[in-house]
């Protein structure tokens, strides 16, 4: 019985390389039209852009600056830290499945989820020139102010494919 494990532990590497292989030449003809397995096409690479705000980078951070609102409740506790933040800007450059990977206090979280469900439209990732789906993450990184009278700040860090 052990023996029967051992060589299906040792074969199923072989089997999921298998799949991939002949998963690859399979695309591959489709592409050509053809069924033999004769015709060699050279891999081509994929151009691949990242979503963008609107404006860039230094647009969203002015973005979340200007709409974040630091909740009464963290006020109090002066909670900073760094949290980390997941959606997905779709083909029309809408924002969806907008999540927390890592928190920091609730009533932070939902301010942050607030902003980012509000987010403008973004330009959205192309796939060798076609809008494609794209889920980004990103940590965000909240300070308290210590002047009452200025606005908590929010830093966000350079966004990342997942």
């Amino acid at each position: 019985m052990i023996r029967k494990l051992a060589l299906l532990f040792v074969l199923l590497p072989l089997l999921g390389q298998a799949y991939a292989q002949s998963d690859r030449d399979s695309s591959a003809n489709s592409k050509t039209g053809s069924t033999s397995d004769t015709t060699a096409i050279a891999p081509t690479e994929d151009v691949i852009t990242q979503p963008e705000f609107k404006g860039g980078i230094e647009k969203m951070y002015k973005y979340i600056s200007d709409n974040f609102e630091y909740p009464d409740e963290a006020k109090k506790r002066s909670v900073n830290g760094k949290m980390e933040v997941e959606f997905t800007v779709e083909k029309s450059g809408d924002i969806t499945y907008v999540g927390i990977l890592k928190g920091l206090d609730y009533s932070i979280d939902d301010e942050v989820l607030r902003l980012l469900k509000a987010m403008p439209r973004w330009t959205p990732a192309t796939k060798n020139g076609v809008p494609v789906r794209y889920r980004v993450s990103m940590p965000i990184t909240i300070r308290a102010s210590r002047n009452k009278n200025q606005k908590s700040s929010t830093a966000l860090h350079d966004y990342m494919e997942d």
